[in-house]
């Protein structure tokens, strides 16, 4: 199968497509797999265009404030951790150099735990990950029409 013109545009389409599409017995994997693709490949072109929403609408995106333990300090690169924004270039850090680890209950996948060097904290259950994947995938799939 060909991408369009639009690369960028055309794997956030496919990558929601496959988060709301696929039931099977690696939900888990494939959530991370999805989110580590919304976080990597638009970074250029995207995800500065992340709004600076508050820490107190993260519920809109899928995630429960209380996910996130630390927001890390403030860097060059990161001028306002305490923000959407702020935590998606950290969950990029913390993804791009494997900074994450699974979190296990009865031998089933339940969430994952990232950090980076920035001192950011979060523990995101799947259900939370799924939506804010969701979510991430229609606002940077949004970001390409208009």
């Amino acid at each position: 199968m060909e991408y369009e013109q639009e690369f960028e545009r055309d794997f956030m389409r496919r990558t929601l497509s496959l988060v709301k599409d696929y039931k099977g017995p690696y939900d888990a994997s494939l959530l991370l797999n999805c989110l580590l693709g919304l976080l990597i490949v638009p970074k250029e072109a995207s995800l500065d265009k992340i709004p600076a929403d508050p820490v107190a609408n993260l519920k809109n995106w899928g995630i429960t404030p209380s996910s996130i333990h630390s927001f890390g300090k403030q860097t060059d690169k990161n001028q306002h951790p305490k923000t959407l924004r702020g935590i998606v270039y950290n969950l990029r850090n913390a993804v791009a150099h494997f900074r994450f680890s699974p979190l296990h209950a009865n031998r089933v996948v339940k969430g994952f735990a990232f950090t980076d060097k920035s001192g950011f904290d979060a523990t995101i259950e799947i259900d939370e990950m799924r939506e804010f994947v969701e979510r991430l995938a229609k606002y940077l799939e949004a970001q390409y029409e208009s």
